[in-house]
């Protein structure tokens, strides 16, 4: 990577799967910016909660957008999708949006057509 590290921003990048990116990511040498519920003080985390609104200037300068993040709280169907579903679509269209090159979004084992489980479903 160049003098110039690319940037990218992680949604849930304090779970096990984010983490491991995280560090997986700045070892080959990117600038990373964690997204993540509850960012510690001394960090340069975004504060990220999905299924609320997301500004796309939160995005500025950043090359790429990695979503593994998921929200565990809610138990109903009509909760779940507005939290886990929507906020999804919310995210990659602000970082569309704000010109993101590459976004990537990852899922589960869980999900696939048929999944009885409302995670897998989501």
């Amino acid at each position: 990577m160049s003098a110039e590290a690319k940037l990218c921003a992680v949604t849930g990048a304090n779970g096990f799967v984010g983490s491991c990116l995280v560090r997986r990511l700045q070892a080959e040498g990117w600038r990373v910016i964690p997204w993540v519920r509850r960012p510690a003080t001394e960090t340069k985390a975004v504060p990220f909660c999905l299924g609320q609104e997301v500004d796309p200037s939160l995005f500025k300068d950043v090359h790429a957008l990695v979503h593994c993040a998921y929200d565990f709280a809610p138990l109903r169907w009509d909760d779940i999708v507005a939290v886990n579903v929507i906020g999804s679509q919310r995210l990659i269209e602000a970082a569309q949006k704000a010109g993101v090159e590459r976004i990537v979004a990852i899922s589960s084992l869980s999900a696939f057509s048929g999944c009885r489980s409302l995670y897998g479903r989501a």
